[in-house]
């Protein structure tokens, strides 16, 4: 009995590492589907890691403030729905990305966990505004980070020269598009428009 769990646990092991590492050297399947012109902004090129990394970990730094904010003082359960995903989505991409910064080829400096300053404004911002325009203010500067983040993925998923960011990006853009469209879906324009 003792050598069948025994077998089964180094099965189960020798898959995981398997799994992990044939996601690691494959290439993204896709880079999301939108382009400058569905997003409003073009992609970044020409970006180092650390330029990358920094970015993206900003982006999703704000994304988990702001969204943990917007579950105390939205006024909408669907925009705290929409908060909650956020928040989950943008840990995993954190985790992701810390991860991905150091193997044996290379080591990548972890970015800041300091807010940049105009990130940190636009909480501040958050922060203050009145009850009543809290969840439009919300999904404006959570849309405009989008923007910005979908602008350093994509820019990084063609162009990147670091295999392992280049993977965490692609596989990212997808996901950024996915919260871009929700989130647009909820503001009052798209609402009325229903």
């Amino acid at each position: 009995m003792k050598h069948n769990v025994f077998a089964v646990l180094v099965g189960t092991a020798a898959l995981g590492a398997a799994t992990i590492a044939a996601a690691q050297s494959t290439t993204p399947a896709t880079t999301g589907s939108y382009s400058s012109m569905n997003v409003g902004t073009a992609p970044i090129h020409g970006l180092d890691g650390p330029a990358f990394s920094a970015a993206a970990s900003d982006a999703n730094g704000f994304q988990i403030a702001a969204s943990r904010l917007s579950l105390t003082r939205s006024q909408r359960s669907d925009v705290k729905d929409y908060a909650r995903r956020i928040i989950s989505e943008s840990q995993t991409s954190q985790q992701t990305l810390m991860a991905s910064l150091s193997n044996d080829q290379r080591k990548i400096a972890r970015p800041s966990t300091r807010l940049s300053a105009e990130r940190a404004s636009m909480l501040k911002m958050l922060r203050s505004t009145p009850r009543g325009s809290f969840d439009n203010l919300y999904l404006t500067q959570s849309a405009q980070v989008q923007q910005g983040n979908w602008a350093t993925y994509k820019g990084y998923a063609e162009d990147g020269a670091d295999q392992s960011l280049k993977q965490v990006a692609g596989n990212g853009v997808p996901i950024i598009e996915q919260q871009l469209q929700q989130g647009s879906a909820l503001l009052p324009s798209a609402l009325s428009a229903n």
